[in-house]
């Protein structure tokens, strides 16, 4: 039997190859904190002479990963072994307070058939991938379009259009270089001219800056230099606009990056790959969002993730329908009994520590002229704190709109038989 080793970002996966050419190859997956705990070494993890586990399950830290691994051939029988090299953990003293390892490594040998037997996910038939964290994979570059007017021919619109459509429709987010000055043209890079945008209490198109004099409503942090983290738009409304666009006018003297998290592809990996359970408490348990300013406020209440009644034929479960989250305006929680509270509180820091990884965020610093578009169902979005006059235009589109115009480029490029 040849045996190969995989290690994914939260876990392992071991294929054991049949040596009979019929056979087919079968895997199985095993969380890292797992395979740490069932450490079979006799140096520490179990006891020399009763074999007895010595290792506390409690001093496992869950989001532990190998710093490497490799298959060897065991020195008893000559059989394939699994090696995993791990940074040291605490451990407990004979009181039970944790005490700091003094080895520099620790390796677990675990024997194929050992894992064989004792494998709890053999052929996982659903998983999922991380989210897209590499930001070359959802920009665009105008200038590659347009010509030297910066107007752009026909057939390049619909190229552009069309790489605008097949951006959004698999990452949910578009970063477009060297678009222009105007944000009212580039609005129509998204709808036709016969739509328009969607206005808000803050007013038809949102100047995000510090000393905003333009719109209404603006006690809020959009308008401020603070970092804003991860959140959609309007939770607490019930007709929330499909996309946002922003405009970069001018970028801050120092910070001001804007980063973004596939929400979707998130709450996917946390149901499949992280915590179960911790999905379920965010699809189900309703939460208040209170949006409350000086001279505007409402309210609505819906899970965090909001689930559709379509149910997805692969699955046969209820695919997600859209995300609201947004730390600064979430209500008090008061529809939780009290013996529930901290599993829920857990759920969400369980959810928010995924969203913070480097691997699940595509990070883009906006230049004058640059414009980012997502989806707020789908992507969160944030900026980092700045000094300086930061000053960007946001803007809400109609799903729908955006879809038929986009759509309609898309179509026409294949009647012509070109591409973006």
């Amino acid at each position: 039997m040849s045996v190969q080793v995989e290690l994914k970002p939260d876990w392992a996966r071991v294929r054991f190859n049949s040596v009979e050419p019929s056979a087919e190859t079968t895997f199985a997956d095993f969380h890292y904190f797992w395979l740490r705990h069932n450490c079979l070494c006799l140096n520490g993890c179990r006891h020399t002479a009763t074999k007895e586990r010595l290792i506390d399950a409690a001093v496992v830290p869950l989001e532990i990963r190998p710093l490497r691994a490799s298959v060897e051939t065991s020195s008893t029988d000559g059989t394939p072994a699994v090696s995993l090299v791990w940074a040291p953990i605490p451990t407990k003293d004979d009181t039970g307070k944790l005490v700091i390892s003094d080895e520099k490594e620790h390796v677990s040998l675990f024997p194929v058939e050992w894992l064989r037997e004792n494998a709890y996910s053999f052929e996982r038939e659903y998983s999922h991938e991380l989210p897209p964290h590499d930001t070359a994979l959802v920009t665009i570059d105008y200038s590659k379009y347009a010509q030297k007017n910066g107007s752009l021919s026909e057939i390049d619109s619909v190229r552009y259009k069309t790489a605008l459509f097949e951006k959004l429709q698999k990452y949910g987010v578009a970063v477009i270089r060297n678009r222009g000055d105007s944000t009212e043209d580039i609005i129509y890079d998204f709808i036709d001219p016969s739509a328009d945008v969607i206005p808000t209490h803050f007013g038809r198109i949102e100047h995000l800056r510090t000393g905003n004099t333009e719109n209404t409503n603006n006690d809020q942090l959009g308008y401020t230099n603070s970092a804003v983290r991860l959140h959609t738009d309007l939770c607490y409304a019930e007709d929330v606009p499909g996309f946002q666009f922003l405009h970069c006018i001018r970028p801050a003297d120092v910070g001001g990056e804007n980063y973004f998290v596939h929400a979707e592809s998130a709450a996917n990996y946390l149901k499949t790959e992280v915590n179960s359970r911790a999905y379920e408490l965010l699809t189900t348990v309703p939460v208040k969002f209170d949006r409350k300013q000086a001279n505007f406020q409402a309210q609505l209440v819906s899970p965090i993730l909001r689930l559709s009644d379509e149910i997805d034929p692969e699955t046969s479960e209820r695919k997600l329908a859209q995300v609201r989250y947004s730390y600064f305006t979430q209500g008090a929680q008061t529809t939780v009994p009290f013996s529930q509270l901290r599993e829920w509180y857990e759920a969400q820091q369980v959810w928010d520590k995924l969203l913070y990884r480097d691997d699940f965020q595509l990070k883009a610093e906006l230049q004058a002229g640059d414009v980012v578009i997502y989806d707020n169902f789908k992507v969160l979005h944030a900026r980092n704190g700045f000094s300086g006059p930061r000053h960007m235009a946001g803007v809400y589109l109609n799903s729908a709109d955006l879809w038929e115009h986009l759509g309609a480029a898309k179509a026409k490029a294949e009647s012509l038989g070109t591409s973006a």
